[in-house]
């Protein structure tokens, strides 16, 4: 699996180097680590109740992941819009962003598990 996502990743190195993507767009490999991180937020986010509480709250957290990859929401916005418009290559960049999400999800589930239940 570890070979496979390798591969993967390096053939998302091949097509950042290619010319069609905007340098004002993040390149594919950074897109994946963001994507990652903003899922992770809303995913926290989703546990909120509290509409008003969780806008306030995304909106620190949204910042937070910006300020992590040395972007701003301007960037996210524009590199969203440009993959949204090559669908081909978003499809690539969400296939290393769920894999990724998977493999954290089986590591928490793994955690949880582990943890002695006190009666």
């Amino acid at each position: 699996m570890k070979k496979i996502k390798f591969l993967f990743v390096g053939f998302l190195f091949l097509l950042a180097c290619k010319p069609g993507i905007p340098e004002n767009v993040l390149q594919p490999e950074k897109m994946v680590k963001v994507l990652y991180d903003i899922h992770l937020v809303d995913g926290y986010i989703s546990t909120i109740s509290v509409q008003d509480s969780a806008k306030i709250i995304s909106a620190k957290y949204y910042k937070t992941v910006y300020k992590k990859h040395q972007i701003d929401s301007a960037m996210y916005n524009r590199s969203l819009n440009y993959y949204y418009k090559h669908p081909d290559v978003f499809a690539k960049i969400y296939t290393v962003v769920s894999a990724d999400l998977d493999k954290q999800k089986k590591v928490l589930e793994t955690q949880q598990m582990q943890i002695p239940v006190v009666e």
